[in-house]
């Protein structure tokens, strides 16, 4: 049993290095990610360093296609899309059954203090507090299984907010309004309202992102 559970350890310990250093930079996006050459780096089993990367993959870090390497995902607008349409779909049911009883959740608040309080900040300094906000408003239903579905998509969420904050296309200030007016909205039971704001909130961030995942692949070509 205690050499199962080191070797899950193992796994968890380069799943958690290689997802910062997808989210750093340090591995761009592209580049393969062989079993072979990841045993070796970290000096572990190859099972050991399958199972990281099956790992990755299923969080959709990693793409693998049949008979190559996983690569670091590429993330292209229809992507940016999809992920923005799926995780509003679950906020926006989140945040109308919270304004309908007025509940606004004491960790979304601390969040969004974070968020103020890093307005002179590096961009991508608000990446945690920000997904700790909507990862709040989701969870304060105190539902399991919803809270496992959007956990799901927490990592291609964290890319796509890599993205934003890197290129700076959202300024941590009028993120930070915009989180405070929802909770505003869901405090005085606006259920529509709240559901408008948020629906905005994203769908602008997506857009954005959208414009400039184009455009890098227009000038990757």
């Amino acid at each position: 049993m205690s050499a199962r559970l080191g070797v899950v350890s193992v796994v968890q310990a380069m799943i958690y290095d290689l997802r910062s250093r997808i989210f750093d930079g340090e591995i761009p996006p592209g580049t393969p990610l062989g079993e072979v050459d990841m045993a070796a780096h970290y000096g572990v089993a190859r099972p050991t360093a399958k199972a990281a990367l099956e790992n990755l993959v299923a969080s959709g870090l990693l793409t693998r296609n049949a008979h190559q390497s996983a690569r670091v995902t590429v993330l292209d607008s229809a992507d940016a899309r999809d992920i923005y349409q799926t995780r509003a779909i679950i906020e926006a049911e989140a945040v109308r059954l919270l304004a309908s009883t007025g509940h606004v959740p004491q960790a979304a608040h601390e969040a969004n203090a974070q968020i103020t309080a890093l307005a002179d900040a590096s961009p991508a300094q608000i990446i945690e507090p920000d997904l700790k906000f909507h990862a709040a408003l989701v969870n304060a239903l105190d539902s399991a299984r919803t809270s496992a579905i959007y956990a799901q998509l927490s990592d291609e969420i964290r890319l796509c907010m890599t993205h934003v904050q890197d290129a700076t296309l959202l300024s941590t200030e009028n993120i930070a309004a915009e989180h405070q007016r929802l909770l505003d909205q869901i405090n005085s039971r606006d259920a529509q309202g709240a559901a408008s704001t948020l629906a905005d909130h994203l769908g602008r961030a997506s857009k954005k992102l959208e414009a400039h995942l184009d455009l890098i692949q227009q000038n990757g070509k």
